[in-house]
């Protein structure tokens, strides 16, 4: 009997030091080597019962940091407040203070370039050609410069391939492919029809897309949207632009989702009206700018920017548009932070709990990334994607992950 309740309270020691210690090593181990932290991201975490009271963060030293700056420096992580587990180079600010977003808006973005999507013949009067074939060049590379002029559009090629000085003479194209630079010469062929040189390309230099409004910084009125780059079939992901606009949209409708079918949100942009902002960056991230009206939005105030170390398994609230203009919470439960070494657009795992947002949509449906996901007060991260089988269940991104842009 005795030998039983020993094995009974060794087995139950090791449980418990798995859960209580090992499991939290794991977890303070796998932060990435990099990342952007709050003061108040720390305090947070050595209070955490996630880490506390084995795991412990601190700072190289203390450091005041003031609302507008960024302080790079050192985060220890230590076992029992005195063995070393990891250290990590931070990016230390002061939590600023942001407007939490939930609203439905819709960009015009011109591409930095133009963007080759398919090639096609050109007859001449010694038969049809195709210059692509031999210049090396494929759809999806951007086309910057042409003998060293910028080109912004189809109008700007015409121009330069029919200029005096070099019609019907081989070109230096500058081409951007998978963010590399590099060089090509192409040789226009004269179109028998136009009696105009070209190339025999289609390209593209602009697309639009609509998404949700994540937060706008109160300092600087910087917004960050989508939480995933806006993808354009000829244009691929994370397409560079070199300009944007934002407007405002009119709700038509919504799809439900269902499992294996996902819903989405039916709008509209109001291009008639002026836009609201302007977007500069497309990346993994989102979609960046500066909104130039933020009285002509419903924005949530009250709220600062929370990191990783701020968020947990639990209770939290997501915030939406779906009445047209209006913006409402609606309660998700967090299942899962993933700790990620790198940035990555499925760092958070949850599952929508609102019964009213359920009957709406049927949970996450298309037109809702970007959706800000706020807890404790703090916004943290920003709705990414929805499970194909299961409409209820969501990805999020961490928030840091998108100030950095």
């Amino acid at each position: 009997m005795k030998k039983i309740f020993l094995t009974i309270c060794i087995i139950c020691f090791f449980v418990i030091g798995y859960f209580y210690i090992v499991e939290p090593i794991y977890k303070a181990i796998d932060y990435p080597n990099n990342m952007y932290v709050t003061a108040q991201d720390i305090a947070y975490a050595n209070e955490d019962s996630n880490f506390a009271p084995f795991i412990k963060f601190n700072l190289d030293n203390t450091i005041t940091v003031n609302k507008e700056e960024v302080t790079q420096t050192t985060m220890h992580i230590k076992l029992f407040g005195f063995l070393p587990l990891k250290k990590v180079k931070v990016k230390l600010i002061n939590s600023p203070e942001v407007y939490v977003g939930g609203n439905i808006v819709g960009f015009c973005l011109n591409t930095d370039g133009v963007v080759i999507v398919g090639s096609n013949e050109v007859f001449t009067k010694e038969g049809s050609q195709e210059p692509i074939v031999k210049s090396g060049l494929k759809e999806g590379d951007c086309i910057k410069e042409i003998e060293g002029q910028e080109i912004n559009s189809i109008y700007d090629i015409d121009k330069i391939l029919n200029s005096p000085e070099y019609a019907g003479n081989d070109v230096e194209l500058t081409i951007v492919r998978d963010n590399d630079t590099f060089k090509r010469h192409i040789t226009p062929a004269l179109d028998i029809f136009t009696q105009k040189y070209k190339l025999g390309l289609w390209v593209k230099n602009s697309t639009s897309g609509v998404g949700t409004l994540t937060y706008v910084k109160k300092n600087d009125n910087r917004f960050g949207a989508v939480g995933h780059s806006l993808t354009d079939a000829s244009l691929g992901d994370n397409f560079k632009i070199s300009e944007g606009e934002v407007f405002l949209c009119h709700l038509l409708g919504i799809k439900k989702g269902s499992k294996n079918s996902p819903g989405e949100l039916r709008s509209t942009m109001k291009i008639s009206d002026d836009s609201i902002g302007i977007a500069d960056t497309n990346c993994k991230y989102g979609v960046y700018g500066n909104i130039l009206h933020v009285n002509k939005l419903n924005l949530i105030d009250g709220y600062v920017l929370g990191g990783r170390m701020s968020i947990k398994p639990g209770k939290a609230k997501i915030y939406a548009s779906l009445d047209d203009g209006e913006v409402k919470s609606y309660d998700i439960k967090i299942i899962k932070t993933n700790h990620q070494d790198v940035a990555d657009d499925k760092s958070i795992v949850f599952k929508v709990t609102d019964d009213e947002l359920i009957a709406k949509t049927g949970g996450i449906i298309q037109g809702m990334s970007g959706c800000p996901i706020v807890q404790n007060g703090k916004l943290v991260g920003a709705v990414t994607h929805v499970f194909i089988n299961d409409p209820t269940k969501g990805f999020g991104v961490y928030v840091d992950w998108m100030y950095d842009n």
